[in-house]
């Protein structure tokens, strides 16, 4: 990867014209930058490819009454091609030719962008601005925790994983109302257990707590919901430990290595395991929805603001686990 000068892009009919203020960091971003071949293979990208799929701005032209000019927005990046059957659904991010800014086609890690107006979503009126570039993020654990296993109020909820999308997924489970929410990460995670405990959750270090034991004094019988973030092989049969007969597992994080579990459990408990990626455009609706109730919480995971020019260098903390969520600045 390298920094180099661009003609700015030229708006097209329906398309809104945006001015970049900030773009995050995924572990995508790390897994293109390192070549991961399982990663990389998910997203087909051309070349020169301008990386970043999180990212937020203002708008400088727009033909649009619904974007005007001057609205700080963030961006849905999945670029759907709105007539394969999935789009017929209402389910873009299974799009037969789905293509993700920053993965496939040029994304946000640059000055200027020019997006389809409907990906383009003005925040909430009184919402800190500061929140748009993490709204990406949001709006995957919003598709998991919200729609695809939708958490009950009064349910005890397990999210796997300390990272990014898991505080997220936590984040949003203790909004829609769950009783309890347990949150487990290892040592190096300490930081981001420190930040689990302030938005609510309770926070195990698996080296240092025995999770069964703490989940169990929570409710005798396990889990209602399991969420799987942390993309790790073996957790997948912990998930499935963790939770009560008739619960549900939700599969967010992406494991390429050769995961093996005893399905037994899965068929006696009567357990749902159920995927989950990225979001609809329905996803971003709800989010914006919800979004003035957990801002605040949300903007606790931005931990290191670094410039554009220093990229490298915050690819390499994303990369060592520093922080939780480091955002460039142009």
């Amino acid at each position: 990867m390298a920094l180099i000068d661009m003609a700015p892009p030229v708006r097209k009919p329906g398309e809104v014209l945006i001015q970049i203020s900030a773009g995050g960091i995924c572990g995508t971003d790390v897994a293109i930058w390192k070549w991961h071949e399982a990663v990389v293979s998910q997203y087909a990208p051309q070349f020169p490819l301008i990386v970043g799929h999180e990212f937020a701005g203002t708008v400088l032209e727009s033909d649009s009454p619904r974007v005007q000019p001057g609205a700080v927005v963030a961006v849905n990046p999945q670029i759907a091609c709105g007539h394969c059957r999935f789009c017929g659904l209402g389910r873009p991010t299974l799009c037969d030719d789905r293509r993700l800014m920053g993965g496939r086609i040029n994304g946000g890690w640059t000055e200027f962008v020019s997006v389809p107006e409907w990906n383009v979503h003005p925040l909430p009126e009184g919402v800190d601005s500061a929140v748009a570039p993490l709204l990406e993020p949001l709006s995957v654990a919003t598709h998991a925790v919200l729609e695809r296993v939708p958490v009950r109020v009064g349910d005890v909820v397990v999210v796997i994983g300390a990272g990014p999308i898991g505080i997220l997924c936590a984040i949003l489970a203790l909004s829609a109302g769950a009783r309890y929410v347990m949150i487990t990460g290892v040592v190096e995670d300490a930081g981001r257990l420190e930040i689990a405990r302030q938005i609510g959750a309770i926070a195990v270090n698996i080296d240092a707590q025995d999770p069964m034991k703490m989940l169990y004094a929570l409710q005798a019988e396990g889990a209602d919901i399991v969420y799987e973030t942390s993309g790790v092989a073996s957790t997948l049969e912990q998930a499935v430990g963790m939770t009560r007969k008739g619960g549900s597992v939700g599969l967010i994080g992406l494991c390429h290595a050769a995961s093996t579990f005893k399905s037994t459990p899965v068929v006696i408990k009567e357990l749902a395991l159920i995927g989950s990626r990225g979001y609809n455009e329905t996803t971003w609706t709800l989010m914006m929805n919800v979004l003035p109730r957990v801002a605040h919480d949300v903007l606790k995971l931005i931990t290191h603001q670094i410039r554009f020019e220093d990229f490298d260098q915050a690819l390499e903390m994303v990369a060592r686990r520093e922080g939780i969520k480091i955002v460039l600045r142009p």
